[in-house]
């Protein structure tokens, strides 16, 4: 069999080629060593076809090499480290934001400190010992109503950052129910914000919704281009690292799960929804249809006459599965995941969605929010809110019904010194001084005497001889007191509301604790997995320019293969001439 000469030729400049294929991707990858998100990438060589020998034995076993060819050029992921990688990314999401809110209510406590309610509290017991010193004082009367006020108000605005609302504006003029659902700068109405944000349906054309629809639409965009790419015999390693990118970013919202396929794109479930994705595998490259194939994040029922689809219908029946099962916020949080996972555990939700200040609904590319509606499940700002009433409730029952000090004896209040704002229970939003106390210490109350020989219809308390408080009745004869109700009331410091209140600031403060305990934690696991991950898939530039001298002696052997057969044909071509 005829061996051609320029064989040897052919052998050498695969090797050149190769060579050359290796030194442009090394480039590459120390270009993009510091590009967030790049994957070094690698050149696949493989063995070129070899030449069988005719004659060379049974089935011409001997065969002759014919060099090297760069097959593929591909990104060094490992899918396992990322899939790990993302799940740290959810916890760290989900740690980071309940450790912002958890510490902005901690602030908010302003605790210790002279503007705080233990120190109202403080100050007011001590006025009430004051006005049992000077009972017909009527600064020392004033002083008690007043700082009386100064407590109401601290636990009104300590509510009011927690989960207080205002009205909103109404977004939708033909149905006044729908409210915008930024509708306060409290606590709770920051995270109702940040989930609708983050939850938005599309509002136009393109990646033009919330931030979750935004990267479920660049994800299934990449899907398609990837897959056009890989349909074309091109490299789409670009678009990979592009997508990796929006993968990485999707999984800090929330539990994400992604599955790949064959055609070079990517399934996505995400948020602990089961059954139906958020991003499909769209079945080979069809022209038409939505665009991008793949986006299946649908669209949210709204106000209950337009069904919802997608993975959105999905997203809605898991709030409605939860409640029927009584599956406490914080447990659905953790199915969740990442950030959301951290708004629900918050703001709690209802059977029919997210939060206790509304349900949202999307419609017409608009954004509306149900009017107010209290959670099925409380979450974290809804218990801690709870607590704080507990308090306000504690302090309003005792200073409300005081006792001849010393004993168990009952002294019934003429009127309540504490009452609820707009009635109903008081809360910590509601309480307040009584209007009838307030309007009536201004002019002075004169103390009196209650005793057995009290005239009919008199305030007897149902007792003898017993002195009660000049902030506590209507005086139907002018005589001095000893003011029984005062001195009680300066016996209560120590006492239900200032302990319960303690124990409300020690509940909020484990709660912050426990919050930057989990986010030491995962962000110290998440450094730990990006490490691992990045010496697997990052660009070692130490390897790099390894890599690079190799390629080169690689380049320059070969190319003095061909050099020296250059040598040898001028040779004999030289040869033949003579």
């Amino acid at each position: 069999m005829y061996i051609s000469s320029y064989l040897t030729l052919n052998t050498a400049l695969s090797g050149v080629e190769a060579a050359q294929e290796q030194l442009d991707t090394t480039g590459q990858n120390i270009t993009n060593a510091n590009t967030p998100g790049y994957e070094q990438q690698v050149v696949n060589l493989v063995e070129a076809p070899s030449l069988p020998i005719a004659g060379s034995g049974a089935d011409g076993a001997m065969q002759l090499g014919t060099g090297v060819n760069a097959q593929s050029i591909t990104n060094v992921g490992d899918p396992y480290l990322d899939a790990a990688w993302r799940q740290q990314n959810a916890s760290s999401g989900n740690a980071n934001t309940t450790q912002t809110y958890l510490q902005q209510i901690q602030v908010a406590l302003n605790e210790p400190s002279a503007n705080g309610i233990s120190a109202q509290l403080a100050t007011f017991w001590s006025d009430w010992n004051s006005l049992a010193d000077s009972p017909n004082s009527p600064a020392a009367q004033q002083a008690v109503v007043q700082q009386g006020q100064a407590v109401a108000k601290a636990f009104n605005t300590l509510s009011s950052q927690l989960n207080g609302a205002s009205p909103g504006t109404p977004m939708d003029p033909s149905n006044t129910s729908l409210v915008n659902p930024a509708n306060s700068a409290s606590i709770l109405g920051q995270v109702n914000s940040q989930y609708t944000a983050t939850m938005e349906g599309p509002t136009g054309a393109g990646a033009s919704g919330g931030t979750l629809y935004n990267d479920a639409y660049n994800i299934a965009s990449l899907n398609y281009s990837i897959m056009q790419a890989k349909a074309a015999g091109q490299s789409p390693n670009d678009l990979i690292d592009q997508r990796n990118a929006a993968l990485d970013n999707l999984s800090k919202l929330g539990n994400t799960q992604v599955q790949n396929n064959s055609d070079g794109s990517v399934t996505v479930y995400f948020g602990g929804v089961t059954g139906t994705a958020l991003i499909n595998d769209p079945v080979g490259i069809r022209p038409g249809g939505t665009v991008p194939p793949g986006d299946n994040f649908g669209s949210f029922g709204s106000g209950g006459t337009t069904p919802a689809s997608g993975w959105a219908a999905a997203w809605q029946s898991q709030f409605s599965s939860a409640a029927g099962a009584a599956t406490s916020a914080a447990t659905l949080a953790t199915t969740v995941g990442g950030t959301l996972g951290a708004l629900i555990g918050l703001a709690g939700y209802s059977s029919n969605g997210f939060g206790d200040l509304g349900t949202p609904s999307f419609a017409a590319g608009v954004t509306d929010y149900a009017a107010p509606t209290p959670a099925t499940q409380l979450g974290t700002i809804g218990t801690v809110s709870a607590s704080l009433d507990q308090v306000a409730s504690n302090l309003a029952s005792e200073v409300n019904n005081p006792t001849v000090t010393g004993t168990t004896t009952k002294l019934t209040l003429n009127a309540p010194f504490f009452t609820a704002s707009g009635g109903g229970a008081i809360t910590a939003a509601s309480l307040s001084v009584s209007s009838t106390l307030a309007n009536a210490v201004t002019t002075g109350i004169t103390p009196q005497a209650v005793s057995s020989s009290t005239p009919a219809g008199g305030n007897t308390q149902g007792t003898n001889n017993v002195q009660v408080s000049s902030l506590a009745t209507a005086a139907p004869a002018s005589n001095a007191s000893d003011n029984d109700v005062a001195l009680d009331e300066a016996a209560n410091a120590g006492g239900v509301a200032d302990t319960s209140y303690q124990a409300f600031v020690q509940q909020v403060g484990s709660l912050a604790q426990g919050a930057n305990t989990q986010q030491a934690t995962a962000t110290a696991l998440q450094t730990q997995i990006t490490n691992q991950r990045t010496s697997v898939e990052g660009v070692d530039l130490s390897q790099e320019m390894a890599n690079l001298i190799n390629e080169q002696q690689s380049y320059q052997a070969s190319a003095k293969v061909m050099n020296a057969f250059s040598t040898v044909m001028n040779s004999l071509m030289t040869l033949v001439g003579q």
